[in-house]
């Protein structure tokens, strides 16, 4: 399978999880696979993890996964806090595999080709989303402008996303390999 076909797969799956997502959510997805969550990490990030970790109720969503694929190769990963925190990992090592991830992306060519797979999808009628939405966010792609971006309100509130995006490698390096598996 070609890496445009995988983009459509990941694309795809995560609309079957959560149908609720809106084209910005799409656009979150694809640019975490690519640039992950290094423009979180400044001062203070090390205690909005801890702070979040803390406001979470652990029964709360008993079937999200521990990590969920972002890339397309599956080699960037959504880590969600409840799975986590409910194996007793330690936050410090979601911390150090955020740190390490942060410093090695920077490749907007995959984060425009992954775009484009979605465009092709949203043309072709693949993915019904809101037009003016989606063609904010291509004007943003066209102008090289392409920012981190929050969750929509509608994701936010169906979905109630608690997560940290890294590289799988740099976590499987920290913790017991067999912990996150």
């Amino acid at each position: 399978m070609d890496a445009r076909e995988r983009i459509r797969e990941l694309i795809s799956e995560h609309f079957e999880q959560r149908p609720l997502m809106k084209a910005t959510d799409v656009f979150k997805l694809l640019h975490q696979g690519v640039f992950g969550v290094g423009h979180i990490l400044g001062e203070g990030a090390r205690r909005r993890l801890k702070a979040e970790a803390a406001s979470l109720s652990l029964e709360d969503h008993p079937e999200e996964p521990l990590m969920e694929a972002v890339s397309w190769d599956g080699s960037m990963v959504r880590v969600n806090l409840r799975p986590y925190l409910r194996r007793n990992l330690p936050l410090e090592g979601l911390f150090d595999a955020m740190e390490k991830t942060a410093g090695s992306l920077e490749h907007p060519e995959e984060f425009l080709e992954a775009w484009t797979v979605f465009k092709e999808l949203v043309v072709s009628g693949v993915f019904e989303v809101d037009r003016e939405e989606f063609q904010i966010l291509e004007d943003e792609v066209r102008n090289d402008e392409t920012r981190p971006h929050h969750h929509s309100e509608a994701y936010r509130n169906a979905y109630h996303p608690a997560y940290r995006v890294v590289r799988r490698g740099a976590l499987e390096k920290g913790l017991d390999h067999e912990s996150i598996s």
